[in-house]
């Protein structure tokens, strides 16, 4: 597959996740939930949470992981996404290409408030798609988790149209 068809076809999944996202919704009006984030523990050595957060990355875009609830649980608030991230991983469409997505950390920058700043690269089939992608993670209740921002910057990627979760 040539470079241009794998950025072409990465761009076209982000934006079909937005579409098919846009399409679906919730009549559920449930109260909203609150994220609450501390500090990094003081048990944990910088390289520890470096670590901790390139394992939360690279499992949370393992196209080879099919269980869907436990990736929601690696995002920050994972009902507020719930839906929006279930509509694109089960369309008949989107659905069987995140199976050969993957994510490569390049960096990851502690910060002292309990985020982290992380380069990443999305990959297809093994190949660089999405390069230097810029995402941030985030300490709640003492678990790194890939922050909502993230999630939707990617689907944001190709589209114009936002889903409400990610506004």
């Amino acid at each position: 597959m040539s470079e241009l068809r794998r950025r072409l076809l990465a761009v076209g999944l982000c934006g079909l996740f937005v579409v098919t996202a846009a399409c679906g919704g919730s009549s559920n009006k449930s109260a909203a939930t609150t994220t609450t984030t501390t500090a990094p523990t003081t048990t944990l050595t910088e390289q520890q949470n470096k670590d901790a957060v390139t394992k939360v990355f690279t499992d949370f875009f393992d196209g080879s992981n099919t269980d869907l609830n436990a990736k929601l649980q690696l995002l920050d608030d994972p009902a507020k996404y719930m839906n929006v991230y279930t509509k694109f991983a089960t369309d008949p469409t989107t659905g069987p290409e995140l199976k050969s997505t993957s994510a490569t950390v390049s960096n990851v920058v502690i910060n002292s408030d309990g985020t982290a700043d992380v380069t990443y690269t999305l990959n297809l089939n093994g190949n660089p798609t999405l390069m230097n992608q810029m995402g941030k993670a985030i300490l709640v209740n003492g678990q790194w988790k890939v922050t909502g921002t993230t999630f939707c910057d990617l689907a944001a990627l190709g589209s114009t149209t936002v889903d409400p979760a990610c506004q």
